[in-house]
């Protein structure tokens, strides 16, 4: 399990590392176009302008020697103007045929734009060129055209080696980014691997040990507190399990011992002993009452705690519900007195029926076991806007205030030789609280010595 979660970690850095580099490489080279973009287009403008004035400088030229009465086929004329090897020049007549050229480089004159007013880029044979026009002409008088192309060399020259440079800085950048992004995502990473680590070394024998918190206050931060939330979660819930084994093996020993006992009485004497058999039989039958009895509590716990118990919510009147359990008490305990009150206008309360009738019987038993005879059990229910209360209360034996937090504990007992004697199992208070959970509820107690105990439930309207 180990390996497996620490490959699944490289892989979590691995894709940290390409993301992080492809980012990367992407902002690089978006810079890089631009940085080139950038140049290329002040390199074209600078040369463009410098050719607007030679031109225009070239066109004077050509009109004095005009005036001079010098022909512009007169080779020259162009010869004295060749200070650039990087310069081609045409000169057109007005009817655009050419009478005067000069070529320092090689050029493909049918691929020209017949006419140029601005400067204008094109490329030929892998090289940038300006190409611009200019009419020669003095006021009205137009002597023909003068057309010149210049190669930039230099210019191209500089944009190649510029582009070279760009791509490798984006090699490079990107392998940087690649480095640097593997060691800053495992850096990152590390806190979880050891997490890793440290949770695979508890186990049921160390349950209380926890991970260690880092100090900034960050998503790590947040993890391993979460972790050792749960931990300490699954450390409550492991010794509530390990008590409720030891409880319900104690709660088996008693009646277990008990029938075995008389079941080797029957064995040695009962046959013979009419007496002694009915006395076994009656023990066997409420040992095994009780069994029975424990039994289907820690089934009907069971089926809360694994989410399988279905709620049939329905309106009822609490007040007949009330009447109802009192009816049904009055048969089997004439000996306490009841009383029952309904503090609210309404008593309609939207909840499962059957179960809360068996939280209120849960109540109701409880407080007859420590109710001396004679004494009182109330039954009240008040509905407020944000929930409704159901409460039972008496004025028996009560206990210390300590006890009421853990009452609700399954086999929890206030005093076991007590509640051995009252028959109680600790089971009676656990479901209650199961129930008024059920309803996204709670249930709590209030209780002194010699004074009663209220329990109330309090139920979402």
């Amino acid at each position: 399990m180990f390996y497996g979660i620490k490959r699944a970690k490289s892989k979590l850095s691995d894709r940290l590392t390409g993301v992080y580099t492809i980012l990367f490489a992407v902002i690089l080279f978006i810079l890089s176009v631009g940085v080139f973009f950038i140049a290329f287009q002040f390199m074209i403008q600078k040369q463009s302008s410098n050719l607007s004035i030679t031109t225009e400088l070239m066109s004077d030229h050509l009109i004095e020697e005009i005036e001079e009465n010098e022909p512009l086929s007169s080779p020259e004329i162009l010869e004295e103007q060749n200070n650039d090897q990087y310069l081609s020049i045409f000169i057109f007549d007005s009817e655009g045929e050419t009478v005067n050229r000069l070529l320092n480089f090689p050029l493909n004159e049918k691929a020209l734009p017949i006419s140029a007013p601005e400067p204008t880029l094109i490329f030929q044979s892998g090289h940038m060129m300006l190409c611009v026009s200019r009419p020669i002409q003095e006021h009205e008088s137009v002597y023909g055209t003068l057309y010149i192309v210049q190669k930039l060399q230099s210019e191209t020259a500089f944009l190649r080696l510029l582009g070279i440079l760009l791509i490798c800085a984006n090699v490079i950048g990107a392998l940087a980014a690649l480095w640097a992004g593997n060691y800053t995502s495992r850096k990152m990473l590390s806190p979880i691997n050891q997490m890793i680590e440290a949770t695979n070394h508890i186990g049921g024998s160390n349950l209380e040990a926890r991970l260690d918190v880092p100090e900034p206050d960050d998503e790590l931060k947040n993890l391993a507190l979460t972790i050792n939330r749960m931990l300490e979660r699954v450390s409550t819930a492991y010794r509530q399990q390990g008590r409720f084994v030891a409880d319900v093996s104690h709660e088996l020993r008693t009646p277990l011992a008990v029938m075995q006992g008389n079941v080797d009485l029957l064995s040695r004497w009962g046959s013979a002993d009419p007496t002694v058999m009915q006395d076994s039989i009656r023990a066997l039958q409420k040992q095994t009452a009780y069994m029975n009895q424990l039994v289907e509590n820690l089934l009907f716990l069971a089926r809360f705690d694994n989410m399988q118990a279905q709620l049939s919510v329905a309106s009822f009147s609490v007040g007949e519900l009330f009447g109802e359990l009192l009816e049904e008490q009055a048969l089997i305990d004439p000996e306490h007195n009841y009383e029952v009150t309904l503090a609210s206008s309404s008593d309609n309360l939207t909840a499962d029926r059957t179960m809360i009738k068996q939280l209120l019987r849960s109540l109701i038993d409880n407080s007859v076991k420590y109710t001396p005879k004679g004494g009182l059990i109330q039954l009240s229910f008040k509905s407020d806007d944000p929930q409704a209360i159901l409460t039972v209360s008496d004025n028996g034996i009560g206990m210390d205030a300590e006890h009421c937090e853990h009452i609700f504990e399954r086999f929890y007992r206030v005093d076991p030789a007590r509640t051995r004697a009252t028959g109680g199992m600790g089971l009676g208070l656990s479901i209650v609280s199961v129930i008024a959970q059920a309803h996204s509820g709670y249930v709590s107690a209030i209780s002194n010595p010699d004074a009663g105990t209220t329990v109330s439930v309090y139920l979402p309207r």
